[in-house]
């Protein structure tokens, strides 16, 4: 197996790793900075707050387990097939996802969900970028189109996966009455 199908199939088990560490915090996190959210960004804070409180872990885990199959299929996908410009949207969608929570741990001046992994993850896009670049696996036209293609696709499919997780909410409240 040469290094750009490690590449390629390294991307859902770096997802992986990196929601491991969102899943397992996200919840007291939130219990634990509920206050400090609210008076440092009073505007913002009611509308996020508002989703994450309602929302479970066992409901973030259908969350995240959508997106994870999805990044799955693509890859799996895109090996098949032989055609990796899906696969490219996925990876700088994350890509860009990781510099997200960058910018959240600046502002925030204190760890979040994810900061930790988000590193690690950033190492594996930076190497993959660097040999995508280096090695002309993609012409830079492709590469800021499907970048551009893949933010569409990983905020549409988070808002879904959300949505997903809210009726996973309710489903649980109506199977315990």
């Amino acid at each position: 197996m040469d290094k750009y199908n490690i590449i390629i199939w390294l991307l859902p088990i770096v997802f992986m790793i990196h929601d491991f560490e969102e899943i397992i915090f996200f919840k007291s996190w939130i219990s634990k900075n509920k206050e400090y959210l609210k008076e440092k960004f009073p505007k913002i804070t009611k509308r996020i707050l508002g989703s994450f409180d309602n929302l479970s872990t066992s409901a973030f885990v259908v969350a995240v387990a959508e997106e994870f199959v999805l990044l799955s299929l693509i890859t799996v996908g895109s090996v098949l097939f032989d055609n990796y410009l899906l696969w490219l949207a996925a990876f700088m969608g994350f890509f860009v996802h990781l510099f997200a929570h960058l910018a959240q741990w600046i502002v925030l001046k204190r760890y979040l969900p994810a900061i930790c992994t988000t590193f690690f993850a950033l190492i594996y896009c930076t190497y993959s970028l660097y040999e995508i670049i280096a090695h002309n696996l993609f012409q830079i036209s492709e590469i800021v189109v499907w970048t551009i293609t893949g933010i569409v696709l990983v905020g549409v499919n988070l808002v879904f996966a959300h949505k997903l997780a809210e009726k996973f909410v309710k489903r649980q409240k109506y199977d315990s009455c």
